[in-house]
């Protein structure tokens, strides 16, 4: 591989994960209203709790699909493929008539693809083909779900809701995704994400180690918290006094749009301090930009913009699936850390879209979304403590990889 390509196989996967995670993932929530709508209103009439269970449900074939293929796909045909089912599930949503089970069927299907494109395969290619300044690379790749999650709303889903209708702008969103398919062909290597090597520990080793259970604990329970937020957000503006629709559309997408491009920020920034500081101390200051965050979301109403915040909690949440693949590197090696990863990553999939859905029974449940808040920061909070535990990984720390 020449010297410049690994970093080119970052952009290129940047972008990949922008237009099949980014976009998808953050522009979805936009919609889940125009789908509790009457059918009188052109909605479907479902409830709030209906309707984000079709992620936590699509999320179960993570599990069975993450282990199985995660490690033995080739990056380019697994992206290639991934993106399709994407992008027509996507579609499928903007076609639905009704049914609550083609609903579920659907998100299954983007789950499926979305196991062998997304984040996963791509966490375990980047940690092995870079060898230096590994955190600043993971940043770069991350940098497309951020960037383009931050424009799926002001840049796609509401002009296009407002010119089409909500059901075309699904359909016209997965489309966009297929531009995923050329430029997989073109920028990812034809190779398989994780080397095959007689040194890489079996799965039983990995899962005995104190190491990989603070890390799978801590950053699930924090991507579960942070999911809680942004599957929420517009529905909990909603409830803070923004009642008018269009107003409503407004506010979400600016605050979504501030929060994920301060993410993308903080990635680099957070990145940047990774390589050269203790990671525990980066966590830390991580979560301090979210506590603050929190306490100004309590205080939003119709009168106060909730863009401070937006741009608060993107910062801090910034570090989520970055540090968690750096610690997994630092400590398995980039070989081992193959197995790990094909467990961490479905098992947080799972936590951070069934928490949204338990987030949604507590709103049922408590008439509002304040016990519902206090649960998140207590999950956001737990969820940092616990990877702030894991030690700082020694020169040749790979719990038995050979260096």
């Amino acid at each position: 591989m020449s010297e410049h390509r690994p970093w080119l196989t970052a952009a290129a996967s940047g972008v990949i994960l922008g237009l099949v995670v980014g976009i998808p993932y953050y522009s979805l929530p936009f919609f889940y209203d125009y789908f509790e709508h009457s059918r009188e209103s052109g909605g479907f009439g479902w409830s709030q709790a209906s309707i984000i269970l079709g992620l936590p449900l699509g999320t179960l074939v993570t599990l069975i699909l993450g282990p199985i293929l995660a490690r033995r796909l080739r990056a380019r045909t697994g992206a290639m493929c991934g993106a399709v089912v994407c992008a027509c599930a996507i579609a499928g949503f903007g076609s639905m008539k009704g049914s609550l089970a083609a609903y579920y069927g659907l998100w299954i299907c983007y789950m499926a693809g979305w196991t062998i494109a997304g984040p996963m395969a791509h966490q375990i290619l980047l940690a092995r083909v870079l060898q230096r300044n590994r955190g600043f690379g993971l940043a770069l790749s991350f940098f497309g779900i951020s960037a383009f999650g931050a424009v799926s709303v002001v840049c796609l889903a509401r002009p296009l809701t407002q010119a089409l209708g909500y059901r075309t702008a699904l359909i016209a969103l997965g489309a966009t995704i297929l531009l995923a398919v050329p430029l997989a062909w073109k920028g990812l290597p034809n190779v398989s994400a994780a080397q095959s090597s007689a040194s890489i520990q079996p799965t039983a080793t990995v899962l005995r180690s104190r190491i990989f259970w603070l890390l799978m604990t801590g950053s699930t329970l924090t991507a579960a918290g942070i999911a809680g937020i942004s599957q929420h957000l517009k529905l909990i503006l909603r409830e803070r006094g923004y009642i008018e629709q269009g107003r409503l559309d407004e506010v979400f997408g600016w605050t979504l749009m501030l929060m994920l491009g301060f993410s993308a920020l903080g990635r680099f920034a957070f990145a940047w301090s990774a390589d050269r500081f203790p990671k525990r101390h980066v966590i830390t200051i991580a979560f301090l930009f979210m506590m603050c965050a929190m306490t100004l979301l309590y205080r939003v109403d119709g009168t106060r913009t909730p863009y401070l915040f937006g741009a608060l909690f993107g910062f801090g949440m910034s570090t989520d699936s970055l540090l968690v693949t750096l610690l997994a590197a630092d400590h398995f090696g980039p070989s081992t850390m193959a197995k790990a990863m094909s467990v961490l990553v479905p098992v947080n999939t799972v936590g951070q879209t069934w928490f949204p859905f338990a987030v949604s029974l507590l709103w049922e449940s408590f008439g509002n979304y304040t016990v519902a808040l206090a649960v998140i920061f207590a999950c956001i909070l737990t969820g940092r403590f616990l990877l702030a535990q894991v030690p700082e990984a020694t020169r040749g720390d790979h719990h038995g990889e050979s260096v």
